[in-house]
């Protein structure tokens, strides 16, 4: 009976996935918690806000490795590999392009060495395990669930045009509507991490089943709660930097409101599926 069985994640799998959780684990716990202990290690000069960011972007890292590893099967698990690889990869390419800039420093090829490994593994662990589910994976296909459906199309349109705006004209993010002063390479880094979302939430957004959807929840809600803390921490650089208060407001609503909807669809989703079931 196993070929009606969905297709697991394997052993070896298993352990690279937490292998990766446990690494962004200690590296979010550092960099969200001691800030400034920790803030030479990254390769470009940084505030300790700009640091806690990256720190919650480790940590929503790791969450997303443990729900992968909790997600009923590999087809339900896929997205967040993907986001993972998407992240590590776009993050080299921006690192590595600036370890040729004058006097870049060993951090940064160190950095831009990690992120590519991680990626490169991600990519293998998809690799192996296929894309494409199979009837013995049964994942639902129909009825789809509007409320997150429409959730995930906001989110994916805000994510993508902010995140492709940090990538390829940082200097314009930075004057137009990044809430406080940072440099290119690390405004770069987070705007990695707006389209890797970006992938992660357009394919959700197409999505039945409430195993995949609720597989992606955690990670999507816990970095924007970390990122408003770290707002609410260093509410005085931000207040002093940036360009101005409507686009302050507009940065707390967007991410309140991912926080928030991922928050409320991942408790309502265990309702559903059990009402489903």
């Amino acid at each position: 009976m196993s070929e009606f069985r969905p297709k697991k994640l394997g052993e070896n799998s298993r352990l690279f996935l937490l292998l990766v959780s446990q690494i962004n684990l200690i590296l979010g716990a550092l960099f969200f918690v001691y800030p400034n202990l920790v803030i030479n290690l990254w390769p470009w000069p940084v505030k300790p806000l700009a640091v806690r960011f990256i720190g919650a972007i480790f940590l929503a890292i790791t969450l997303g490795c443990w729900s992968s590893l909790r997600a009923g099967g590999w087809q339900r698990a896929k997205v967040l590999p993907l986001v993972g690889s998407a992240f590590f990869g776009i993050t080299a390419l921006v690192t590595f392009s600036w370890g040729f800039s004058p006097s870049p420093g060993p951090t940064v090829w160190i950095w831009g060495g990690y992120f590519l490994l991680a990626s490169i593994g991600l990519l293998a662990l998809i690799a192996k395990h296929g894309w494409y589910r199979e009837p013995r994976d049964l994942i639902a296909s129909r009825p789809s669930w509007r409320l997150a459906s429409s959730f995930f199309r906001v989110q994916t349109v805000v994510v993508g045009v902010f995140g492709t705006m940090m990538i390829i004209l940082p200097d314009v993010a930075q004057e137009e509507f990044w809430p406080w002063r940072v440099q290119a390479p690390t405004l770069q880094t987070f705007g990695a991490l707006f389209l890797a979302t970006c992938l992660a939430t357009g394919w959700a957004s197409r999505q039945a089943d409430i195993g995949r959807i609720r597989a992606l929840l955690p990670l999507d809600a816990i970095f924007p709660t970390l990122a408003l803390l770290a707002v609410a921490l260093h509410w005085d650089v931000v207040s002093a930097e940036s360009p101005s208060a409507i686009v302050t407001g507009v940065w707390v609503f967007l991410y309140s409101f991912v926080a928030v909807g991922s928050t409320y669809l991942f408790f309502t989703s265990a309702r559903r599926k059990a009402a489903v079931t």
